[in-house]
């Protein structure tokens, strides 16, 4: 039920959507909260009723958690990001390292496949 999570409500559990209102009691005078329209001041036990400071709260907590985990998830890709980097640069090296070779014995090849030629 909407009501009963954290952060700002959007539906009560009547299902009807959540109004933003400013206060009018002297108790919190202009202190904004969420309600559903068919709520009173007697039945907030039912349809939804929450201060917006105390909305705000939860959900920045709820955003700094979130940031926290794309931070350790972002670190966590890059460390994967450098192994694949490192990877691709040793490939990269052993590609460089097997054309000289293969060129090498085409090249031994040629020669001895000339030499062979002069024979016949």
């Amino acid at each position: 039920m909407e009501c009963q999570r954290r952060g700002f409500p959007k539906r009560c559990r009547c299902r009807e959507a959540v109004l933003m209102k400013t206060s009018g009691i002297a108790k919190n005078p202009g202190r904004l909260f969420h309600a559903c329209p068919y709520g009173n001041e007697g039945d907030n036990w039912y349809h939804t009723f929450k201060w917006t400071d105390t909305c705000m709260v939860k959900e920045l907590e709820d955003l700094i958690d979130k940031v926290g985990n794309i931070e350790e998830t972002s670190m966590t890709l890059q460390k994967g990001f450098n192994v694949c980097e490192s990877e691709i640069d040793t490939l990269a090296m052993e590609t460089c390292m097997c054309e000289a070779v293969v060129e090498k014995e085409v090249g031994d090849l040629t020669l001895e496949l000339c030499s062979l030629n002069n024979l016949v």
